[in-house]
């Protein structure tokens, strides 16, 4: 009995070049927040990849990735500010 192949997809895959950069975006965060920022970032990009590969017109997806981007900083900043309070 053959073993079924197993292909490994890769996350990017099918995605145009500005919606990659898009998609990338939020990792951003990993850079100025550290494990923080780049849990923030790193769900905020799988979400923007999520958006890209939707059948939604392209103004759409270039918004509400954009959009998810935006949200991501604020749910860092909401993030540092508790646990700010928490250790302060």
């Amino acid at each position: 009995m053959s073993q079924p192949s197993l292909k490994k997809k890769k996350l990017f895959d099918g995605l145009a070049p500005w919606q990659t950069a898009l998609a990338a975006l939020p990792l951003g965060l990993m850079f100025i927040g550290g494990a923080i920022g780049g849990v923030v970032g790193a769900l905020g990009m799988v979400t923007n990849v999520k958006i890209a590969k939707t059948q939604l017109p392209t103004p759409v997806k270039a918004a509400a990735m954009l959009g998810v981007g935006l949200a991501a900083v604020g749910v860092f900043f909401v993030l540092i500010g508790m646990l700010r309070n928490v250790l302060a």
